[in-house]
């Protein structure tokens, strides 16, 4: 029999007992027995040789391996790794952007050149740092086509591109409620920071700059720009579900849209004719009126008319000019904002429409000329802001009622026809002080320079000199006396030629000055070249008497 108190030695015993202990030596044997079938005490400090077959036992201190197997196991292990590989999550959200130039029609250089800006702006938003390798942004189709730039745009969308970023999985499916709001964390990011750029404005300044410092791109080709677009819900490679394939109204809850989740009611799920094989014909079937909506698609892009507020917005998600998902059952779409002015809101300036429909902070008037009256000024005025600093500016016109004019004079012509064109135009445009015309003061018997005292009755004519002025003004006058009255320096007027003198019976020369000049001929007098012509009418009076003297 084993000892069960078995005497402690500071060596071994040079022969060892031929019954097995209980209680396993501290110290190792120099000769170890063989046994037929291993030890059912598992080993704290396991061998360091390799066995032939391995252990039924579970090691609590794995042994280290410097190179892994060279052969992979026929089946995975069932017992989980204390150290799994990392599983990257990819989480791709698509979007679509149009801009209110026709990049269409552009030189396949000019479009190229826009992709380029566009992208580079779009990542600066949608990526905090751009040179971060976990975020990426592609432009994947312009005008309609992923493969090549070209000119012909199948698709409302002039541009769509692709925001993709990554992270790792919290576990390896990627569905835990960590990882799941990893990727609405964000998709939500990418989605608000592209929108609130959108809306404040910061989008089309750095798109601005990103189209300036773009080389071989015209910059001119931009002018006034605005910018609109959307996101998709993200799409990840991971945790994707394949559905099941079943689509059903969802009416108990009234999310607006069919589901696919194998929860249809029991009725639903009893009657095939309930369920369709497709998102799309549950939604023509269930939700027709709005089947934008049941779809959870973004939006068309094109243009509705919100006719409350007198504009056109674009059908997508809510930002910018986007106010929205179209109503299917009562809204005509339109390929621009145009368009749908012209159709929808006829009875709006279809300039000021546009421009309002863009949001756009730089239109400044069609220039064109308008009829005065409804802004308090009897001359026509332009088409502009008054606050831009041109004083011929009357406001912006909004209405399609007001007639616009090409010039002033046409304007002139057409509006205020019983004023002088040439006033009215210099009125519209005042440049009345570049006019040198006259007109006649009747109340003070002279002639004025208009472009010195601007004649207050529109209505009065103008002269092309003092002279017409004072003969078909104030013909009542002697022309020196209008002349004088006019503030005209005499010296040197009249045609010295002679005229009758009928009160004194004289002849007199058409000059201001001493005899034989008896003062400036009045307008109707008989104008002689010679004394002797003068005299001759005089018959009666001696030759000598005949001449002022």
């Amino acid at each position: 029999m084993p000892s069960l108190q078995p005497s402690e030695s500071a060596r071994p015993s040079s022969m060892p007992s031929n019954q097995s202990s209980l209680q396993p030596s501290n110290q190792p044997s120099l000769q170890p027995s063989e046994s037929s079938r291993p030890s059912s005490i598992p080993s704290f400090q396991p061998s360091t040789s390799s066995q032939l077959s391995a252990s039924s036992q579970l090691s609590y201190t794995p042994s280290l391996s410097i190179m892994p197997t060279i052969d992979p196991l026929e089946s995975p292990s069932s017992i989980p790794s204390m150290k799994p590989s990392a599983v990257i999550e990819t989480v791709t959200i698509v979007g679509s952007l149009s801009i209110n130039q026709d990049v269409c029609s552009f030189s396949v250089t000019d479009l190229a050149g826009t992709v380029e800006a566009t992208t580079k702006t779009i990542s600066s938003f949608a990526c905090s740092d751009p040179t971060n390798e976990d975020c990426s942004t592609e432009v994947t189709s312009a005008c309609g086509s992923g493969r090549e730039l070209r000119q012909l745009q199948s698709s409302p969308w002039q541009l769509e591109y692709q925001v993709i970023k990554t992270f790792t999985c919290k576990v390896a499916a990627c569905t835990s409620a960590v990882d799941i709001a990893a990727v609405s964390s964000i998709a939500d990011a990418v989605s608000s920071a592209i929108r609130n750029a959108m809306d404040s404005g910061a989008f089309l300044a750095v798109l601005s700059t990103n189209i300036i410092l773009t080389p071989g791109l015209d910059a001119s080709l931009f002018t006034c720009l605005s910018a609109w677009g959307t996101t998709e819900e993200p799409v990840t490679d991971v945790s994707a579900s394949e559905g099941t394939g079943r689509f059903y109204p969802d009416w108990d809850y009234g999310s607006g849209t069919c589901l696919e989740d194998g929860n249809e009611p029991t009725h639903m799920a009893n009657d095939a004719s309930w369920v369709l094989g497709s998102l799309e014909e549950c939604c023509d079937r269930y939700y027709w009126w709005d089947t934008n909506g049941c779809m959870k698609t973004s939006g068309s892009g094109l243009w509705y008319a919100d006719v409350l507020n007198e504009v056109c917005v674009a059908d997508c998600k809510s930002g910018g000019v986007c106010e929205g998902l179209a109503d299917d059952s009562s809204k005509k779409l339109y390929a621009d904002p145009r368009s749908c002015c012209e159709s929808e809101l006829a009875w709006r300036f279809v300039e000021f429409c546009e421009a309002e429909s863009f949001k756009s902070e730089c239109y400044g008037g069609s220039g064109l000329y308008y009829r005065g009256d409804s802004v308090g000024v009897n001359v026509c005025v332009k088409d502009c802001d008054p606050e831009s600093g041109d004083k011929t500016c009357g406001g912006i016109v909004e209405e399609s009622w007001v007639e616009l004019h090409d010039t002033p004079e046409h304007c002139c012509a057409h509006e205020y026809s019983w004023i002088d064109k040439e006033l009215c135009a210099a009125r519209s445009t005042h440049s009345h002080s570049t006019l040198n015309k006259f007109w006649a003061d009747k109340t003070k018997s002279k002639c004025e320079d208009d472009s010195v005292v601007p004649a207050e009755d529109l209505s009065t004519a103008l002269y092309d000199s003092i002279e017409d002025c004072c003969f078909y003004g104030l013909s009542w006058l002697s022309k020196g006396a209008c002349f004088s009255a006019s503030g005209m320096d005499l010296t040197g007027l009249g045609s010295n030629k002679y005229y009758i003198d009928f009160v004194n019976e004289k002849c007199a020369k058409d000059c201001v000055g001493v005899a034989p000049c008896g003062g400036l001929a009045q307008q109707w007098k008989i104008l002689y070249n010679t004394e002797d012509d003068c005299c001759a009418d005089l018959s009666w009076i001696p030759m000598k008497d005949c001449i002022k003297a």
